[in-house]
C-alpha cells in the first residue's frame, strides 16, 4: 500500500472496472495511471497528489467493484473496499452509462445502491463519464430485465444518479466545473478531519 497521510484531505475514485477513474485520476492529480480499454486496468492502490487554491490534496485511483457478494470479491476488489473502510476519504464515484466498460448500467446501479448505503458517511460526489457517448436511448444490454418496474433504475440507466456531473476527458467536457467541485468536497474532507482530530484530542485531556 502507498503512503497515506492520514491528515491530508482525501479522493478516492471508486465505480466499477473501466469506467474511466484512471482518466479522471490522470486530469486532476499528479498520478499517472496506466490508461486502457480492459478491465482491472488499476492492480493496485496508486496515489497522487491534486494542488489546488495553495493547498495540497492527495487522490487515490482504487481498482473496480464487480456485482457480487464479498465472499467472492478478488484481493483487488478488497483492496478498495479497505481503502473505504479504514482511510478518511471521500468519494468521487465514476459511473459509465456509454455500454463502453463492459457492465451494463444495472448492474453498476446495484454495486453503487450498495457501495452508497455501506459508506453512507463519507462525503460522496457521482460523476458519469465518457458523456460524449452516450445517446438519447439509455443503453440496454441483453442481461437486463427491460420490464422491470423501477423508476429509480430507469432513470439512472439515462442519466446516472440525481445531481451526478457529466464529463468526457476526450472531449474535455465537465472538467472545469469537476475540479471545482472536487475542491469543495475535499475543503468540506479536510474541515471534517479537523474536527475529528479535535474531538480526539479533548478526549485525551485528563479530567
Amino acid at each position: 500500500m502507498p503512503v497515506v497521510d492520514l491528515e491530508t484531505p482525501t479522493l478516492c475514485l471508486v465505480g466499477a472496472p473501466n469506467v474511466g477513474k484512471s482518466s479522471l485520476v490522470r486530469v486532476l492529480s499528479t498520478g499517472k495511471p496506466e490508461i486502457c480499454n480492459y478491465p482491472f486496468t488499476t492492480r493496485g492502490i496508486l496515489m497522487g497528489h491534486i494542488n489546488l487554491s495553495y493547498q495540497n490534496f492527495q487522490v487515490t485511483d482504487t481498482p473496480g467493484i464487480l456485482r457480487r457478494s464479498d465472499e467472492e470479491r478478488n484481493n483487488l476488489e478488497k483492496l478498495t473496499l479497505a481503502v473505504l473502510t479504514h482511510l478518511p476519504t471521500a468519494v468521487l464515484y465514476v459511473h459509465d452509462l456509454s455500454g463502453e466498460c463492459g457492465m451494463s448500467p444495472s448492474d453498476q446501479f446495484v454495486i453503487y445502491k450498495e457501495m452508497r448505503e455501506r459508506f453512507s458517511s463519507h462525503i460522496w460526489l457521482d460523476v458519469v463519464s465518457k458523456c460524449d457517448l452516450l445517446q438519447a436511448s439509455p443503453v440496454i444490454f441483453a442481461t437486463d430485465d427491460c420490464n422491470v418496474d423501477n423508476f429509480e433504475l430507469m432513470r439512472y440507466r439515462k442519466m446516472g444518479p440525481d445531481e451526478a456531473l457529466n464529463v468526457s476527458v476526450k472531449n474535455e467536457i465537465g472538467l472545469h466545473e469537476l475540479k471545482k467541485r472536487v475542491y469543495e468536497l475535499l475543503v468540506s474532507q479536510s474541515e471534517r478531519i479537523k474536527n475529528q482530530k479535535s474531538k480526539e484530542e479533548e478526549l485525551e485531556v485528563p479530567s
